[in-house]
C-alpha cells in the first residue's frame, strides 16, 4: 500500500513538473515570437510602465519633427525670397549707377550780346527764370528794426518785471513764520489780521531786511499778495509757510470705472471721448485736462479715477463738473404690506436660471419689522435669490440687491390674494444699472494757496527763409536781452540772423549774410516794428573774370544755375546744356530791348536717364511680388507672419520667428518698408539726387542682409533642434527597448532546456504510470 501511495505521489509530481515546464515554454515561445521579454504589466510592472512612458514621450517628440520640418521649409522659402530680392535691389543699384554715368544731356546754341536776355522754363525750373549779365554788387542783408527805443516789456495790470508767486491771503497767516527762496523771514505779524495790505507791508519790510532793499517787490490786490524778484531772469520765488496756516484745498471728484459704452462725456466744459475701456478713457481725459481745468490720477489695478480742479473755487461746484457718465444703481423693489391677516404675503417669481419662486408668508399674528425682514430674506435665500436684503418699517418693505450694477430685481407677483399695495404696481421691478461706482465729491475749501506767474515778456515770431522761432523776451539790460534773443534764434535753427541794439536803443534783427531770403516778424508784439515787418535780402553779385560776352554768360549761368544748366563757349557762341530729363523751353532775345521778337526754342531732356527711371520702377514692382511669393504652407515671413515652432512635448520650449527691423518692431520685407519709392524721371536729373537714391538702396541691402542673417541663425537653431530631437527619440526608444526586449539567444537556450526537461518529465511520468499499473495488476 505504501508503495502505491509513493508511486501516486511521483505521478502527481511529474504532472506538476510537466505543467510548469509547459507554462514556462509558453512564455519563452511568446518572448521569441514578440521579441519582448516584457509584454504586459504582469511580466514586470516597473519595466513595462517605464518603457511605456519613454515610448509615449518618443511618440510625442516624433510628432514635433513634422512641425520642425515644415518650419525649416518656411524659413528656407523666406531665405530664397530675400536672396531674390537682394539680387533685384542690386539690379536697381546698377540701373542708378548707369544713369549717373550717363551725360547725354541735350544742348542749345545762342549768339549773344551784352544786352541779351534768356528766359527759361521747364527742366529743373519751377517758374520762368531770366538770365542776363549783371552788374557787380555787394548784396543786401535783410534787416528789421523797431520804430522806437525798445525798453523792457510794458507791464499789464498786476504784472511785475520778474516772475511772481501769488499768495491767496488768509488771516491765519498772521503771526506765522514765512520763508522766501529758502530764507526764513521770521514771524510776520500783521497789525490788522483781516487786511492783507498791511500784511504786504510787513512782508516787504522783512524781505528788504533779509535780502537788501530792492531785491524783491510786493503788491496786494484782489485779496492776493504778489512776491516777485526784481531780476527778470530769476524764476518765481519759492514761498513756504509755517504750520498752523489754513491751507486751501481744491475740489475733486473720484469714481471707479466699471463700464461706459462708446460716446462722449463732458468734463470741465470739454467734450471727452468715453473710449472703449479704462485705459482709453484715462488717455482721453488727460488729453483734455489742461483745457478742462483739472488733473487726472488713475489706478489701473483698482480702476479708480480722481479728477482734481486746477482752480481754487470753494463750496458746491468747486470740483470738476462731469456729466454724461452713468452711475450704477442697485436692483430695488419698494412696496406696502399688511401683517397678521389671512392670505397676507406675496410671491417672488423666478426671473432666470438659478432662481426659483419664493413664497413669503406674513399672515402670522404679531410680526415685528425684524420678523418680516427675516422671513423675506429666508424665503429669497431658499429660492436661490442670493445677494439681496430686505428692510421693513411698519407697512413699508424694501427689497434690494446688496451690490450695484446690472442685476435683476426681484419680480413680485401681485396676485389677487397678495396683500400688497396695488399702487406699487408701476414700480416693480427696478433693475440695477451698470456704470461708474463709488463716486465721491470733495468740495474745495478756502484758505492759503500759491500760484506762479511768468515774468512779463514780449513775444515775437521770427521767420527767416523756411525756419521760424517763437521768441519770448523778458526784461533785462540790452546785453541780456540781446543774448536771450540770439540764444533762442540759434536753438530754433535760425543761425543766419542776429539781434543787436543801435545807439538810439532800437532793436534790430539782421541776416548775417547777403542772400535772397526773407526775414519776417509776426506775433502779438510785432507792432514794435511798425508796418514794415518783412524784409528780403539780395545776394551779392561778383564781377566777371572773363572779358568777352560769351564767357561772361558762361560764368553767369554756371555760378547762378549750377546743377540745373551747364554753359560753355562753342566757337564764339553760347551753348546751354539742359541738365534734366524734362524738356527746357527757351525764349531768347538777342538785343534785349524788344527791337525784335524773341525766338522760342526747346531743349529736350535726357531720354537715357528717363528710360532708366522706367527700368528702375519695373524692378521695384518685382520687390513686393517676390516677397508675396515667398510663402510656404500659407506662412510668409517676408509679409510679417509669425512662425512658431515648438521644441518639446510640454510646449515650454519654442521659438518665434518673424521679420523685424533694427528696433525690434515687426516689419515685413517690401519696397515701402525699405523706403524704396517709385521714381519720376526728374528724380534722376542730378547726380546728387541719384547718390541719395543709391544711399537708400544701400540701406535696403543692409537691412536685407541683416534679415537674411537672422533667418540663417533661426534656421540653424531649428536644424540643430531637429537633430537633437531625432537623437533624443532614438535614445528614448533604445532605453525603452532595453527594458522590454528579450535576448533571443538566451531565450532559445531556455526553450531547448525546457523541451529537454519536458521530455525527461514525460519519460518519468510514463515510467511512474507503468509502475502504478504493475502494482494494480498484482492486487488483482
Amino acid at each position: 500500500m505504501g508503495s502505491d501511495v509513493s508511486l501516486s505521489k511521483a505521478v502527481r509530481a511529474n504532472l506538476l513538473s510537466l505543467q510548469n515546464t509547459a507554462s514556462m515554454m509558453d512564455k519563452t515561445q511568446s518572448r521569441l515570437a514578440t521579441g519582448n521579454k516584457v509584454n504586459s504589466a504582469l511580466d514586470n510592472p516597473s519595466n513595462f510602465f517605464t518603457a511605456s512612458a519613454l515610448n509615449s514621450r518618443a511618440a510625442d517628440m516624433s510628432n514635433l519633427l513634422d512641425s520642425m520640418a515644415s518650419g525649416i521649409k518656411v524659413i528656407e522659402a523666406a531665405s530664397n525670397g530675400i536672396t531674390a530680392i537682394t539680387k533685384n535691389v542690386e539690379s536697381m543699384q546698377s540701373t542708378l549707377r548707369q544713369a549717373r554715368q550717363d551725360k547725354s544731356f541735350q544742348t542749345g546754341t545762342y549768339d549773344v550780346t551784352d544786352a541779351s536776355t534768356i528766359k527759361v522754363n521747364g527742366g529743373q525750373f519751377g517758374a520762368e527764370t531770366e538770365i542776363k549779365l549783371q552788374e557787380a554788387t555787394g548784396g543786401v542783408k535783410a534787416k528789421l528794426t523797431t520804430q522806437a527805443v525798445y525798453n523792457n516789456p510794458t507791464l499789464a495790470a498786476g504784472e511785475t518785471v520778474g516772475a511772481q508767486t501769488i499768495v491767496n491771503y488768509d488771516a491765519s497767516l498772521d503771526s506765522k513764520a514765512l520763508k522766501v527762496d529758502g530764507i526764513d523771514l521770521g514771524t510776520i505779524t500783521n497789525g490788522t489780521p483781516g487786511t492783507g495790505s498791511t500784511y504786504r507791508t510787513a512782508v516787504q519790510t522783512a524781505l528788504d531786511g533779509k535780502f537788501g532793499t530792492g531785491k524783491y517787490a510786493t503788491s496786494f490786490a484782489g485779496g492776493k499778495l504778489s512776491i516777485s524778484s526784481t531780476d527778470a531772469s530769476k524764476p518765481s520765488p519759492a514761498v513756504e509757510f509755517a504750520g498752523g496756516v489754513t491751507m486751501a484745498t481744491q475740489g475733486s471728484v473720484s469714481f471707479v470705472y466699471d463700464s461706459h459704452g462708446p460716446g462722449t462725456v463732458t468734463v470741465g466744459g470739454e467734450q471727452v471721448d468715453a473710449g472703449t475701456d479704462f485705459e482709453s478713457f484715462v488717455t482721453n481725459l488727460q488729453a483734455k485736462a489742461k483745457d478742462g481745468g483739472y488733473t487726472v490720477v488713475s489706478d489701473s489695478t483698482t480702476k479708480k479715477i480722481t479728477l482734481t480742479s486746477t482752480g481754487w473755487t470753494t463750496g458746491a461746484g468747486s470740483e470738476p463738473q462731469i456729466t454724461g457718465l452713468t452711475e450704477e444703481t442697485a436692483a430695488i423693489n419698494d412696496m406696502t404690506i399688511t401683517k397678521g391677516a389671512a392670505n397676507n404675503g406675496f410671491t417672488v417669481k423666478a426671473a432666470g436660471a438659478g432662481y426659483s419662486d419664493a413664497q413669503v408668508d406674513l399672515s402670522a399674528a404679531g410680526l415685528t419689522d425684524a420678523d418680516v425682514k427675516a422671513r423675506v430674506e429666508a424665503a429669497l435665500t431658499a429660492a436661490g435669490w442670493t445677494g439681496y436684503s430686505a428692510t421693513a418699517t411698519g407697512t413699508d418693505l424694501k427689497i434690494e440687491s446688496t451690490t450695484k450694477g446690472a442685476r435683476p430685481a426681484v419680480n413680485i407677483d401681485l396676485s389677487a390674494n397678495s396683500k400688497v399695495g396695488s399702487t406699487n404696481d408701476a414700480t416693480f421691478p427696478k433693475d440695477g444699472i451698470a456704470g461708474i461706482k463709488n463716486k465721491t465729491v470733495t468740495q474745495g475749501t478756502a484758505g492759503v494757496y500759491t500760484e506762479t506767474k511768468a515774468a512779463a515778456s514780449d513775444k515775437f515770431k521770427v521767420t527767416y527763409g523756411d525756419v521760424s522761432a517763437d521768441l519770448n523776451v523778458v526784461a533785462g539790460t540790452q546785453e541780456q536781452r540781446t543774448k536771450s534773443i540770439n540764444d533762442q534764434l540759434k536753438a530754433a535753427g535760425i543761425t543766419g540772423v542776429t539781434a543787436s541794439f543801435d545807439s538810439a536803443g532800437r532793436l534790430s534783427l539782421e541776416s548775417t549774410d547777403a542772400e535772397a531770403k526773407t526775414l519776417a516778424i509776426s506775433g502779438e508784439n510785432s507792432t514794435f516794428f511798425g508796418t514794415d515787418t518783412v524784409a528780403t535780402g539780395k545776394a551779392a553779385v561778383s564781377g566777371y573774370n572773363a572779358a568777352n560776352t560769351v564767357d561772361k554768360f558762361v560764368e553767369e549761368i554756371n555760378r547762378s544755375f549750377e546743377g540745373k544748366l551747364r554753359a560753355s563757349n562753342d566757337n564764339g557762341k553760347l551753348r546751354i546744356e539742359n541738365l534734366s530729363t524734362q524738356e527746357l523751353k527757351v525764349s531768347f532775345d538777342k538785343d534785349g530791348i524788344g527791337a525784335g521778337s524773341p525766338t522760342s526754342h526747346t531743349i529736350t531732356g535726357n531720354t537715357v536717364r528717363a528710360n532708366l527711371s522706367k527700368q528702375f520702377n519695373e524692378l521695384r514692382d518685382q520687390l513686393d511680388k517676390l516677397a508675396d511669393d515667398s510663402s510656404f504652407n500659407g506662412i510668409n515671413l517676408l509679409r510679417g507672419d509669425k512662425l512658431k515652432i515648438t521644441f518639446n512635448e510640454s510646449g515650454s520650449s519654442s521659438i518665434d520667428i518673424q521679420a523685424k527691423d533694427a528696433n525690434g518692431n515687426v516689419r515685413g520685407i517690401n519696397a515701402a518698408n525699405m523706403n524704396v519709392s517709385s521714381l519720376m524721371a526728374e528724380d534722376l536729373d542730378t547726380d546728387e539726387g541719384i547718390d541719395s537714391l543709391l544711399s537708400t538702396l544701400s540701406s535696403a541691402l543692409t537691412e536685407l542682409r541683416s534679415q537674411a542673417s537672422t533667418f540663417g541663425s533661426n534656421l540653424s537653431s531649428v536644424e540643430n533642434r531637429q537633430s537633437f530631437t531625432k537623437n533624443m527619440i532614438n535614445t528614448l526608444e533604445t532605453g525603452a527597448s532595453n527594458l522590454t526586449l528579450a535576448d533571443t539567444n538566451e531565450e532559445a537556450a531556455n526553450l531547448l532546456a525546457l523541451q529537454t526537461r519536458q521530455q525527461l518529465s514525460s519519460s518519468a511520468l510514463s515510467m511512474a504510470s507503468q509502475q502504478d499499473q504493475a502494482v494494480l495488476q498484482l492486487l488483482r
